[in-house]
C-alpha cells in the first residue's frame, strides 16, 4: 500500500511536468516592431529621371546612325561600319557620359568625350546638350554637335563639318557649312521621320556629294528621298537623285549638267581661228561646255571672291599692226624681183651670164619708175579757156 501510494504521487508529478511543458511551447504573438522604410529624396529621383530621358535620346540616335548607313550604301554601294556617321559619333558620346563602356574602341582616332547638359525646365523639358570632342587635357575640346530638345519625342541636332573631317571628309569640312536635322519618335520611342539640310559628305578623295534634300519617312510612300549633287574638285558635275519606295525597286539616277568636251581635229582648230581672226570674233569650240555656275558657298571655300574678267581682244589696224616676217618670195616681190611660174624670186645669181645684164637693167627700170611715175592724163581736165587777143600760152 505504501508503495502504491508512493506510485501515484509519482505519476502525478510527471503529469504535471508533462502538461507545464506544452504550455511553455505554446506560440505566442511576436511584439510589435515600427517598419523604417526611408522615401526617396527629391534630388535622386531628378536624376532618375534624368538618366531616363538620356536613354531615350541615346536610342533616337542609334536609329539615326542606321538610316544614315542606309542612305549612303544607296548613293555610293558602300556599307559604312556601325556609328561610323556623326550620329553614330553622338550616340558614342551619350553613352560615354552615363559611363557605359564604348564598343569597337578603334573606331576613331579619338573616342572621348564631353557632354554639358541643361534642363531649361523644372519639367524636364526643354533640354539643350553640347557634345564635344576632347582628346587632351592640355587643349579645348572640339565641338561636334549641339542638341536641342523640346520634347520627349523630338531631337534637333546641328552638326560641324570642321570638327568631324575623319567622318565627312575634307571637302565638307573646308566648306564648313552647318548640317542641321530634326529626329522626331513616337510614343515606342521608334524613330517616324528623319530630315536634314545642308548635308555634305565625301564620297572619294575627289567627289563629294552634297544633299539639299535628305528625308526620311517611316509611314510614307517613299521611306529615302534623296536629291542633290556631285561636286568634283568643289564644282558641281552632275546631279544625283534617289528614291527608296516602301515596295518596288531603288532608284538613283546621275544626270551631267554639262555637256562634254568634243575634241577638235589639228586643221579644224586652225580653220576656225583664221576666220576669227579675219571676222574679229574670238571662236568657240563646237560642243564646249558653257561655263559651269560656282556655288556661292563653293567660291567662298575656295576664296575666289569677286572674279575679275578677262581682257576683251583688241585688234588694230594693219597699218598700226606690229610687222609681220615675209616669206621670201614676198621679200623678193617687194624688191622688185620677178617671179616665176611656181611663185619663186627669179634672182641675178639663178641666170646665165647673158640674161643677168638684162635682169639688172630691168629691175633698175622698174626701180626708177617707182621712184618717178609719170603724169597720168586725165582726159576729163580741160585747159582753162585762153582771152581773146592773147598769146598763146599766157
Amino acid at each position: 500500500m505504501r508503495w502504491m501510494g508512493r506510485l501515484s504521487i509519482f505519476a502525478a508529478l510527471l503529469l504535471t511536468a508533462c502538461f507545464g511543458k506544452k504550455e511553455a511551447a505554446a506560440p505566442s504573438e511576436p511584439p510589435a516592431v515600427e517598419a523604417k522604410v526611408s522615401a526617396p529624396k527629391k534630388q535622386d529621383a531628378a536624376a532618375t529621371n534624368k538618366d531616363k530621358d538620356l536613354g531615350k535620346i541615346t536610342r533616337y540616335f542609334s536609329q539615326a546612325d542606321g538610316i544614315h548607313r542606309e542612305a549612303w550604301w544607296v548613293l555610293t554601294s558602300e556599307k559604312k561600319p556601325m556609328q561610323k556617321t556623326p550620329f553614330g559619333k553622338v550616340e558614342r558620346a551619350l553613352l560615354a557620359s552615363e559611363n557605359i563602356k564604348l564598343p569597337n574602341k578603334s573606331i576613331f582616332r579619338c573616342d572621348r568625350y564631353v557632354v554639358t547638359r541643361k534642363i531649361l525646365n523644372p519639367t524636364g523639358y526643354p533640354q539643350s546638350a553640347e557634345v564635344l570632342e576632347k582628346c587632351s587635357e592640355k587643349q579645348a575640346g572640339k565641338k561636334i554637335a549641339d542638341l536641342n530638345i523640346p520634347n520627349v519625342n523630338e531631337v534637333s541636332v546641328t552638326f560641324y563639318p570642321d570638327n568631324l573631317e575623319e567622318i565627312l571628309g575634307l571637302g565638307p569640312s573646308i566648306l564648313n557649312k552647318r548640317i542641321e536635322c530634326t529626329l522626331k519618335a513616337n510614343d515606342s520611342e521608334a524613330l517616324t521621320s528623319l530630315q536634314c539640310k545642308n548635308w555634305a559628305e565625301d564620297r572619294t578623295k575627289e567627289q563629294m556629294i552634297r544633299l539639299d534634300t535628305y528625308d526620311y519617312a517611316k509611314e510614307g510612300k517613299n521611306l529615302l528621298k534623296l536629291r542633290g549633287k556631285v561636286f568634283e574638285n568643289l564644282s558641281d558635275i552632275r546631279k544625283i537623285e534617289a528614291d527608296v519606295p516602301m515596295q518596288g525597286k531603288i532608284q538613283v539616277v546621275e544626270t551631267e549638267l554639262y555637256a562634254p568636251v568634243v575634241k577638235e581635229k589639228p586643221e579644224d582648230k586652225k580653220k576656225k581661228e583664221e576666220g576669227s581672226a579675219v571676222s574679229g570674233v574670238p571662236s568657240k569650240s563646237e560642243g564646249a561646255p558653257d561655263t559651269p555656275a560656282i556655288d556661292p558657298d563653293i567660291q567662298r571655300a575656295q576664296g575666289h571672291g569677286d572674279q575679275v574678267p578677262a581682257a576683251p581682244q583688241v585688234l588694230l589696224p594693219p597699218d598700226q599692226q606690229e610687222p609681220q616676217a615675209q616669206t621670201p618670195a614676198a621679200a623678193a616681190s617687194s624688191q622688185g624681183w620677178p617671179l616665176d611660174e611656181n611663185g619663186n624670186p627669179i634672182t641675178p645669181e639663178n641666170l646665165p651670164p647673158e640674161q643677168q645684164q638684162q635682169l639688172m637693167e630691168q629691175q633698175q627700170q622698174q626701180q626708177e619708175m617707182r621712184e618717178n611715175p609719170a603724169p597720168i592724163a586725165n582726159p576729163n581736165i580741160q585747159p582753162p579757156p585762153q582771152a581773146p587777143g592773147a598769146p598763146h600760152g599766157r
